[in-house]
């Protein structure tokens, strides 16, 4: 068994999704798991108590979370691999590509009662959504110019007939391509039925169980764009009307859709609660006084996996990935009815798991930030270790009650680390989240330099205090060395941005709609903010030991930023290094690519604080 201390521990075996597979005896929940890069694909058996392997693969497939669908029968299963749909025939055992091409395809998923497939493909000059049958005929593009190629968040929709397909699509608004609508697309006559306007749709819509129904995530684009803390539309596609539940759901990294109850009476999602992510459902019918009042089914204390939660087709089961602090991830399912959730398999935990305290402290303002300390067993106030402050990424994501490999390793490895959910963090209410729209550099980055503060105050710790993260967390790490360098005594960045202006030359789709979102416009408009959210205009002050990681092929936060930083502190008094990873996006992928870049985070901070 993997030990914490090992840095493989960032490569246990854990399930990334789940899918609901059709069989003779009743369907059966299918999750793909995940170890050192190979994944496999197993089925549980309720008959035998026990699952069963239905493939291997010695690499990934379906990109981060694993992916993976069903055709009606359950003998199909299709999926992405290395940047083509694939069909697995279970029956022969046989893989193959029915629509190869050299671009990136994605998101297969087949009609309701025929092997048609429809997916997204970046071949020509937009992605667009294509279909074809899995024996490879019949291939055909069914929309144009859908989604830049950068922008790879959504998957197809297919309506219960078989006939149309819903989908999300950018679209301008006010004279910017801020929008991303919802859309139906009849696969009989061409027709596209545009179902939004001015809308940001967050998740994938999905078709009530008639067909005359549309749900989705939304907000409008004139709101802040709130993360994870979304209202749920519903479009009646014979009237036009649509109806707005405001429940903050969470979209789940844009894939996961609003549920359907089979009788569309309901709709079942996901919503974020300071630590922890549980199931709701929202009532639709007139029948009582509650429509629109929404009712929790779950009450556990971790969070569920990227991938999304499904609902079995009859409507009975829920199937999700299931992950808490002390437990790697993990496939679940709970009865529609309530009761007591159902583990499926025992999490590959490694040795060594330190369960962190949670815990708040007060920031400058007398808010209170929510924090998680990781307290190595052998640390006392007779021998205290110094203390690893991480900023999460995602901007408005948060820590939670999930399991963090990373955290566990620079645990094993002799340090009192403290996560925080500063101000902007979701899980906390939607004004929470508002606090650092428009001042990137101001409140969130003084909660980090509160949490020193709170860290050199605990009685087992020494005064070293080293702060890290990635993405935002890598921003917000700059950010705070260059504000405040005589806080920190070592840093670790993994792919922030340090200059909002030349990341938002290169920078994908995505990003940049975040980057003009929240700061209210582009860097002509706002060019103030642009300059406050970035720190390379105070490089100079910089004094803190710092470590940068970061991958040459990154959309979200081109390589150009580390580029900078290494111009500028190479050769300079201040203890520097930095690692470049080839053919790696935003995040580490690659099996050792993560094992390195966590042990050289952990080798930075013991050479500069010990």
């Amino acid at each position: 068994m993997t030990d914490t201390a090992d840095p493989d521990v960032m490569n246990i075996a854990d399930a990334v999704s789940v899918s609901w597979r059709p069989a003779p005896d009743g369907e059966r929940l299918t999750y793909v798991e995940r170890e050192t890069g190979s994944d496999t694909v197993w089925e549980y058996r309720d008959d035998i108590d026990a699952s069963e392997r239905v493939v291997a693969f010695d690499d990934r497939i379906s990109g981060r979370w694993g992916r993976i669908d069903w055709n009606a029968d359950g003998t199909k299963l299709t999926y992405t691999r290395d940047g083509e749909v694939r069909v697995y025939d279970t029956e022969t055992g046989e893989e193959s590509a029915p629509a190869p091409s050299d671009a990136f395809d994605a998101e297969p998923r087949f009609a309701p009662d025929t092997d048609r497939l429809a997916f997204i493909s970046g071949r020509g000059a937009y992605n667009d959504i294509w279909t074809v049958d899995a024996d490879g005929a019949n291939i055909e593009r069914v929309t144009t110019g859908m989604n830049p190629h950068d922008d790879k968040r959504w998957s197809p929709t297919w309506g219960p007939e078989g006939e149309r397909i819903a989908y999300v699509s950018a679209d301008d608004w006010d004279g910017r391509d801020w929008a991303d609508e919802a859309h139906v697309v009849n696969l009989t006559d061409g027709t596209d039925e545009k179902l939004t306007t001015g809308l940001s749709v967050t998740s994938v819509p999905s078709f009530g169980p008639d067909g005359d129904r549309v749900a989705f995530f939304a907000k409008r684009v004139a709101e802040p764009w709130y993360r994870h803390s979304e209202d749920i539309h519903v479009v009646d596609l014979d009237t036009g009307n649509r109806e707005v539940y405001e429940v903050e759901a969470s979209h789940q990294y844009n894939v996961q859709s609003p549920l359907w109850a089979p009788d569309g009476d309901q709709l079942y999602y996901p919503v974020r609660e300071r630590g922890t992510q549980q199931l709701e459902t929202v009532l639709l019918h007139d029948d009582s006084d509650a429509k629109g009042v929404t009712s929790r089914i779950t009450v556990h204390d971790g969070v569920f996996g990227a991938g999304p939660v499904h609902r079995s087709a009859d409507g009975e089961r829920f199937g999700f990935v299931y992950a808490a602090q002390d437990a790697p991830n993990h496939p679940r399912t709970l009865d529609v009815s309530g009761g007591s959730e159902t583990q499926l398999r025992d999490p590959d935990t490694p040795e060594g798991v330190v369960v962190p305290e949670n815990v708040t402290y007060q920031s400058f303002d007398g808010m209170y930030v929510n924090a998680y300390v990781y307290k190595p067993a052998d640390v006392t106030p007779d021998d205290p270790a110094p203390t690893l402050v991480q900023v999460h990424g995602g901007a408005h994501f948060q820590f939670g009650n999930g399991w963090h490999p990373m955290e566990q390793y620079l645990a094993a490895r002799g340090f009192v680390v403290v996560g925080i959910d500063f101000r902007g963090s979701g899980g906390y209410g939607r004004p929470f989240q508002e606090l650092s729209m428009g001042d990137w550099e101001g409140g969130e980055v003084a909660d980090a330099r509160e949490a020193a503060r709170f860290a050199r105050d605990l009685p087992y710790t020494t005064d070293e205090v080293g702060i890290y993260g990635g993405s935002w967390g890598g921003f917000m790490t700059l950010q705070s060395i260059t504000q405040y360098p005589d806080v920190w005594d070592a840093a670790v960045e993994w792919y922030g941005v340090v200059n909002q202006f030349t990341d938002y030359e290169e920078v994908d789709r995505v990003g940049r709609l975040l980057t003009e979102r929240d700061l209210g416009g582009t860097p002509d408009e706002q060019e103030e903010r642009y300059h406050a959210a970035s720190s390379h205009w105070r490089l100079d002050d910089v004094t803190t030991p710092l470590s940068v990681l970061h991958g040459a092929d990154d959309l979200r936060v081109p390589v150009n930023q580390a580029e900078e930083l290494i111009d500028f502190f190479e050769g300079s008094d201040v203890p520097f290094e930095s690692t470049i990873y080839e053919d790696e996006g935003h995040g580490f992928r690659d099996a050792e690519n993560r094992r390195d870049a966590v042990r050289r985070t952990a080798d930075w901070f013991d050479e500069h604080l010990r």
